[in-house]
């Protein structure tokens, strides 16, 4: 999906300080990244999840800051803080998907780009075209922020005067996005032994085979 020059300008002029610079409109001081060649009009990693009615009822009335009464999952306040996004399970552990928050506003569970944008990745950042895959890379990362903070630490106790490049660097081959373990081994050369497996698939098959 693309979007126009109209809806472009109204997200910008809502835009907070912190969303300013996670879309690139500007740049900290301590923001020393390669500045990205990217399409500022692609909206990537937003498919939303449509749940059932009765789960939005629930949904709706449930207060920010709050638990939905069935799910347990968390509505985000709007003023209050997000609890921690986790990766949820590999395959290796039954591919479990982790708690979602409900968004602030609206009877759903966040997208991948706003649980992206709440871990502080930049809006260039693209993640796996599935949200299973997208959450779990969420998830499983640390926050671009809290790296930045520790790599300023390392720069003042160095006494280094750091530049941040002008270059700008392509995004690549999207494509790659959406590869798979084996795909991604044979890309990178990578051994294939160390891609964990699913036991519990595995164990399934092994008790099925063993009444046949």
């Amino acid at each position: 999906m693309r979007l126009d020059e109209s809806q472009l300008d109204r997200a910008d002029e809502k835009a907070s300080t912190f969303a300013r610079a996670l879309r690139g409109l500007c740049i900290s001081l301590d923001d020393f990244s390669h500045p990205r060649e990217w399409d500022r009009a692609e909206l990537t990693a937003s498919m939303r999840t449509a749940h059932r009615l009765k789960p939005r009822q629930r949904m709706n009335k449930t207060a920010p800051g709050e638990f939905e009464s069935k799910s347990r999952l968390y509505r985000l306040d709007e003023k209050g803080l997000c609890p921690t996004l986790r990766a949820g399970s590999g395959y290796d552990r039954g591919s479990y998907t982790a708690p979602r928050p409900i968004h602030p506003r609206l009877p759903r569970v966040i997208t991948v780009r706003e649980a992206a944008r709440l871990h502080s990745f930049p809006d260039w950042f693209r993640f796996h075209p599935t949200k299973w895959h997208g959450f779990r890379q969420v998830g499983n990362a640390l926050p671009p922020y809290l790296g930045q903070a520790v790599a300023a630490e390392i720069i003042n106790a160095m006494g280094a005067n750091a530049v941040r490049p002008s270059d700008l660097i392509p995004l690549g081959d999207d494509t790659l996005l959406g590869a798979g373990m084996l795909e991604a081994a044979d890309h990178f050369d990578a051994n294939k032994n160390s891609i964990p497996g699913n036991h519990l698939r595995a164990r399934k098959d092994e008790i099925e085979s063993r009444a046949a």
